[in-house]
């Protein structure tokens, strides 16, 4: 449901506001990640436009119904008019920003795991498997990458990582390269293609960057555009948690698969989301959809 007038009463500390409608103050509760985006907007008098769920619940000394979304939030003076927030503005400005880049890589690592035992003190991830696929800018699929890479610091992969991957330790032995070998592998393709880099979350790009250093090689980090598009989406459906790219996948495409931890295939799954999302930044085909599928 979706509601807009001026706020009437805010009470911060229960982050809730009050809108006057037809002479009776309905009452709407924010979560705390859009307390914290959007309590810089809110004042007396301010105009706002949001969505919320029909369920009313008790925040503080209100019942209040949870909002969904923000789409406006702006002030009518007597002699000017300031738009503070427009969702619409910002949907179409990262729409263009998207659509620019040239050659885009969807990049994806498996990752080292502590044993079943371990408490995991101290322990550092590393990279065991790579995946990565490259489109032009006119959606052309143009560099290919998966590989299984020995890690450092540790010689042989835990039970844990084994069960978790279904792969057979020989086979990973048998067809792993080096983390060197990838290194250069890696700089040779961020040469060649300069891809902006797409991510879904934010340990594939810690664990690159923590490699340099476990491995003592130059960083890469100037080489390096990441784009993490799970921030964006959870940003642009003002989800409160982030919401896994594989059930994300299902919700988009009207499917039930069970997810196969493979690097590669994450970045295909990873370069789909993406298509769809784009695409509903312009349509909001999907947007109450991902909600309730997250909430």
């Amino acid at each position: 449901m979706r509601i807009k007038g001026p706020i009437h009463m805010i009470e911060l500390d229960s982050k809730v506001i009050g809108i006057k409608i037809n002479r009776k103050i309905e009452f709407f509760y924010f979560r705390n990640s859009q307390m914290n985006l959007f309590k810089r907007y809110l004042y007396v008098g301010n105009w706002i436009d949001l969505e919320y769920l029909a369920k009313k619940e008790k925040k503080g000394m209100y019942l209040a119904h949870t909002i969904s979304s923000i789409y406006k939030i702006e002030a009518f003076g007597k002699l000017d008019h300031i738009v503070y927030y427009d969702k619409s503005n910002i949907s179409s400005s990262l729409t263009k920003t998207l659509k620019s880049l040239k050659n885009v890589m969807f990049l994806d690592f498996e990752m080292t795991m502590p044993n079943y035992k371990s408490q995991a003190k101290g322990f550092k991830a590393e990279i065991i498997q790579a995946g990565l696929v490259i489109f032009d800018d006119k959606g052309n699929e143009i560099k290919r990458y998966s590989k299984y890479v020995r890690p450092t610091l540790f010689g042989k992969l835990s039970k844990r990582v084994l069960d978790f991957l279904s792969i057979d330790f020989d086979i990973f032995e048998n067809t792993s390269i080096t983390y060197y070998e990838f290194y250069n592998d890696f700089l040779k393709i961020l040469e060649e293609y300069n891809p902006a880099i797409i991510v879904y979350g934010k340990n594939d790009s810690i664990v690159l960057n923590d490699s340099y250093t476990i491995n003592g090689l130059p960083s890469l980090k100037n080489r390096t555009r990441f784009i993490n598009i799970l921030q964006l989406i959870k940003s642009f459906y003002d989800l409160k948690n982030d919401p896994g790219l594989f059930k994300l996948y299902n919700v988009y495409y009207e499917l039930d698969n069970e997810q196969v931890h493979d690097a590669l295939d994450d970045c295909y799954k990873t370069y789909l989301v993406f298509k769809k999302f784009l695409n509903d930044l312009e349509t909001k085909e999907f947007q109450n959809k991902v909600r309730e599928s997250f909430e």
